[in-house]
């Protein structure tokens, strides 16, 4: 581990708090070294380090999101490894929702997200972000698009949060 990277994970894990995240997440924005500290830290620090780290990386997805754009694939891939926890999961989802729409679909990745929209077991804010990204993913192709909403319309809802039952419905309201 550099130096800069015992820097950031003793930072964040010392006192962790969103203040605190935010100012590593403006630092992060302003010197690429931070940044690319904060990506390996991410992909290979312990669970405490890498959800503080991934919260600190959503920051700056929502504020930059050119910035993380080169990482798409690895927080992708990340994100599908099956040891990952649901809140780890959501943050990653979190990450990529920020991201600019590209016109190729990663087959596995969009998969990935319909298991877990669906997956009664994965927690509403997993459920959501996946169902956003997966319907934003579906739009590349009018046939998978179709598709897409057709799973929707079949979800049984009373099985779901409220929170999405509310995104299915934005996705239908939109498809049509």
């Amino acid at each position: 581990m550099t130096e800069l990277e015992d820097l950031l994970q003793q930072r964040l894990l010392d006192r962790p708090s969103k203040a605190l995240t935010m100012v590593v997440a403006a630092e992060a924005m302003v010197d690429g070294a931070v940044l690319d500290a904060l990506f390996r830290l991410v992909y290979g620090g312990e669970d405490p380090l890498r959800w503080r780290v991934a919260w600190v990386l959503e920051k700056v997805s929502g504020e930059r999101p050119s910035l993380v754009e080169g990482e798409r694939c690895a927080l992708m891939q990340l994100a599908m490894q099956t040891d990952i926890p649901d809140g780890m999961c959501r943050l990653l989802l979190g990450i990529l929702h920020n991201l600019p729409d590209v016109n190729t679909l990663d087959v596995p990745f969009f998969n990935f997200l319909l298991d877990r929209m669906c997956d009664l077991q994965s927690p509403p804010g997993v459920q959501s972000l996946a169902m956003k990204l997966a319907c934003r993913m579906s739009r590349v192709d009018p046939e998978l698009y179709r598709e897409f909403l057709c799973i929707l319309r079949n979800m049984e809802l009373d099985y779901y949060s409220a929170g999405v039952r509310a995104v299915v419905r934005h996705c239908l309201k939109n498809g049509k």
